[in-house]
Parts: structure tokens; C-alpha cells; sequence
């Protein structure tokens, strides 16, 4: 029987880089393994990790970016989803009201991005407004989705609640009125906050094109507000983003900051008693004032060896003790041996 030998190769070779490719493989995960240090990361589970995934460790933990530091703080967070609640409540009960028809806001909670990412999410055309929120400083703003705009100018105008499938830019007439809708939710907001601070909300324009806003640098860390509000099957998303350095002249009221002792109280007590001891050693100057009389420059200067000055006060009257210069005891004077002396008698109270 004949044996092609090529045929035979060519099976050979193909079993060794099948061989070949297994071991590469095989490689390639212990080295995977040995640089995960022992955090028991697949290899597959590396080369098919979703965008999502790739700040999330396998124990749980966030994966921290110097690029993009997150700087809110736990209290500063909670304050802020605080906020966000309370407009959800006050919003709710708000359009229910205006629209005659039940009307629920959701608050879906709070993320950071920078400026630049933002504009990018945002459909193009849209509903997004500049506004501004003393004493927050510079501009914040307000995304309602279009869908969810129309769907307002309908309901105000006595139209029903019909999704909206013709999305367009908005009229002057329009525009007009969804100015208006934004005020309405900048109020809400107003209301939302006024248990830390009291805002006064100012509109400066809206746009239906995202990329015509200005007045933000594109790497602006923004700190977004996201709710879901639904009008009866309807429903639209609304966010507030703000500059996260809009929070700086009132950072205390929303992350108040608490002094944190990182000293013993061993520590403290052998500090405490380095300084009495630092102070005690320390030169001072104490004084005895026997009196004050004022006198004009004429009779300072006509002044000689044997003048007697007339002092006001009694010879039993007390005599002030400065120490430092400051006015601190009434004293008595004596004499202690050969040497006169004063005895302090009473503490002056301090101012």
C-alpha cells in the first residue's frame, strides 16, 4: 500500500500548530494570571470585557483614573441625591397640577462627565437650555428630550398624550413657550434646594442644536442630574448638569468639611505641655502704673532734675498692672524688706 508522504507533512504540521497555538494560548493565560496577582481573571473574560466592565476589578472595586479624578465626596453625593429627590416629589406634584393629568418625575440618580462627553450623548435636535442659579456660579443647564418638549406643547394646548414621532427643531412660537417650561423646571429646583440655600434662577438662552451652546470649556468636570418624567404611557428623560466648580462658593453648605484629629490624646496632652513649658520660659513684660497726668509739650520740655508732678488719683487709689502692655490687674503698693513691692488685688475682666 502506498503512503503519500506529502499528504502525511502536511497532517504533521497542521497537528504541531494546532499544538503550537494550544500552548501559545496556554502561555498567554498563566501570564495573564501571573500579572492579575492572583485576582483569578480569565482570559477570555479579559479579551471579551465590554467598555462598561473595564473600571470595575473583580472584587467589586472602581478602577481609579488620575486623568479623571472623581473628587465629590460621600456627604457632598447624599446632599446632592437629597436634592434630587425633593425636585422628583416637588416636580410631581407640580406638572400633575398644570397638566390636569397624572404625571410622575423619577429621579434616576447622579453621574460626573466632562463637558465635551456630555454634548456628545446629547441627540441632535434636542432641547437644552443655559440657565444660570445664583448663588451658583456660572451656568448650568437643562436637557429636555424633544420628544418629551413636543409632547408638553401639545398637552398645554389642549392636545393629547400621543408620543411624538415627527421631531423637529423648534418655532419661535415654539421656543417661546419651552423657554417657559425650562423656567418652570428651574423654579422646581428652586423649591428642591431652598432647605440649603435660597437660588434665584435666570434663563440665558435654548438651543435645539446642542453644539451652538457656549460658555463652558470642553473639559468642564459636570456633575448631571437625571429624571425620568411620564405622562400617562409617555416618557422622556430631563437633566440638570452643573459645573462642578459651580458648587465652590457654597461647598460648604453641601459638603461641610469636619476637622479630623489625627493625634492621640497622649499626643495632644505631651503637645499641650511643651507649649506651657515653651510659654513659661518666654520674657514678658509687666509694668506698675503709679499714674497719668497730661501735660503739654512746653511743660515737657521746661522739665529739671527736682520738679514735682501733680498726679490726679489718691495715694490710696489702685494702681493699674500692665502686662504686655494690656491693662490686666488693680494692685496695692507696699514694700517686701528693703524693696517696694505691689500686691495684685483684683483681675481686671477682659474686653
Amino acid at each position: 500500500m502506498a503512503i503519500d508522504d506529502k499528504n502525511l507533512d502536511s497532517d504533521a504540521q497542521n497537528g504541531l500548530d494546532e499544538l503550537d497555538l494550544d500552548a501559545a494560548m496556554d502561555a498567554a493565560e498563566d501570564l495573564a494570571g501571573s500579572v492579575n496577582d492572583g485576582l483569578e481573571m480569565d482570559l477570555d473574560d479579559v479579551l471579551n470585557a465590554g467598555s462598561s466592565d473595564e473600571d470595575i476589578l473583580p472584587d467589586g472595586s472602581m478602577r481609579y483614573d488620575f486623568n479623571r479624578p472623581n473628587s465629590m465626596s460621600r456627604v457632598f453625593e447624599q446632599t446632592l441625591n437629597a436634592v434630587g429627590e425633593s425636585f422628583a416629589k416637588t416636580g410631581t406634584i407640580d406638572f400633575t397640577s398644570l397638566f390636569r393629568m397624572t404625571t410622575s418625575v423619577e429621579f434616576q440618580g447622579l453621574r460626573q462627565n466632562t463637558y465635551s462627553e456630555y454634548l456628545e450623548e446629547l441627540p441632535n435636535p434636542t432641547c437644552v437650555a443655559m440657565v444660570t442659579l445664583p448663588p451658583l456660579k456660572g451656568v448650568s443647564m437643562v436637557h429636555i428630550d424633544l420628544g418629551l418638549s413636543f409632547l408638553f406643547l401639545k398637552k398645554l394646548m389642549g392636545g393629547t398624550v400621543d408620543p411624538e414621532e415627527n421631531v423637529r427643531e423648534f418655532t419661535e412660537i415654539e421656543r417661546g413657550i419651552n423657554a417657559g417650561l425650562v423656567g418652570r423646571f428651574t423654579d422646581i429646583f428652586r423649591k428642591s434646594v431652598a432647605k440649603w440655600l435660597d437660588v434665584t434662577p435666570g434663563f440665558v438662552n435654548l438651543e435645539n442644536n446642542p453644539n451652538y451652546l457656549s460658555g463652558l470649556a470642553e473639559g468642564t468636570a459636570m456633575l448631571i442630574m437625571k429624571f425620568m418624567v411620564r405622562l400617562d404611557t409617555v416618557e422622556g428623560i430631563l437633566e440638570i448638569a452643573f459645573p462642578h466648580a459651580a458648587f465652590g462658593p457654597v461647598r460648604e453648605i453641601f459638603d461641610p468639611q469636619t476637622g479630623i484629629e489625627l493625634r492621640t490624646h497622649t499626643e495632644m496632652k505631651d503637645d499641650r505641655c511643651q507649649i506651657l513649658e515653651m510659654i513659661q520660659g518666654t520674657g514678658t513684660e509687666l509694668t506698675v502704673q503709679l499714674g497719668q497726668v497730661n501735660s503739654t509739650l512746653q511743660d515737657v520740655m521746661n522739665l529739671s532734675l527736682g520738679d514735682i508732678l501733680h498726679l490726679p488719683q489718691g495715694k490710696d487709689t489702685p494702681l493699674l498692672v500692665h502686662i504686655e502692655g494690656q491693662a490686666s490687674w488693680l494692685g496695692e503698693a507696699g514694700r517686701i524688706g528693703q524693696n517696694r513691692a505691689v500686691k495684685l488685688i483684683r483681675q481686671l475682666e477682659k474686653e
